[in-house]
């Protein structure tokens, strides 16, 4: 019996001290696979300009199912718009009830731009995950995990909603900094903090831009999750 006892003491000290000697990229995979290995999960993304303006996609309310449907739903310029995507497959709702992805991006102009967004849009899990690999120099401090961002990645978020007319030159990108900070609670990420700041010239235009992204998990395992009859069709 003292046998027992002691092998389970050495077995939750040894957890301990691994927890405490995980550095914060481990700390931070770890707590972004809890909530991935969750059935279903709930988030907002909200997006601020250095001058307060909010995103040109307003706030997004996100709901995910594990190896399941993506809803998505926000406004542009007031009108409220749902998504929903399973795989490559995608379709959203405005005024005309549910459409492709396809079907949408045929009519051109902004409709096709934000098209372009969605498919490759990326879920908190999949897009921490993904960012946990272009970070450097990861600290813990304040509660927080935080750390710059590669160059590649953040001139790619600069680029986001910039048009290229045809026969025009790429885009020139100048100064791009970024960094990203991580919140976790009991062992699941919480809550992630994207900046990225830089020029951007495309033609004659140059615009300066410090935009900030904040994404807040929620309901992780109790999101409830309903696909209309309609939605379904157009994924399947």
């Amino acid at each position: 019996m003292k046998q027992i006892v002691m092998l389970g003491l050495v077995g939750m000290m040894a957890g301990a001290l691994y927890a405490a000697e995980s550095s914060p990229k481990e700390k931070v995979t770890t707590a972004t696979k809890q909530v991935g290995d969750k059935d279903n999960y709930s988030w907002t993304t909200s997006t601020k300009e250095a001058d307060g303006s909010p995103g040109k996609l307003g706030p997004i309310e996100g709901k995910a199912e594990k190896g399941g449907v993506t809803f998505l739903g926000f406004s542009i310029s007031g009108l409220p718009v749902e998504v929903c995507m399973k795989g490559e497959k995608g379709a959203a709702k405005a005024l005309e009830g549910w459409q492709t992805f396809d079907e949408i991006a045929a009519t051109g102009g902004t409709a096709d731009a934000v098209i372009r967004y969605l498919r490759t849009y990326q879920t908190p899990v999949a897009e921490s995950a993904r960012l946990i690999g272009k970070a450097t120099d990861l600290k813990e401090a304040d509660g927080a995990i935080s750390g710059e961002l590669k160059e590649e990645v953040v001139k790619e978020m600069l680029l986001f909603g910039t048009r290229r007319r045809e026969g025009q030159d790429a885009p020139k990108m100048t100064d791009p900094k970024g960094t990203i900070k991580f919140w976790i609670k009991d062992g699941a990420l919480t809550k992630y903090e994207i900046k990225v700041q830089g020029k951007v010239a495309a033609g004659e235009r140059e615009t300066e831009i410090n935009r900030t992204t904040t994404v807040e998990i929620k309901d992780v395992g109790t999101t409830k999750l309903e696909v209309s009859d309609e939605a379904k069709q157009k994924l399947s």
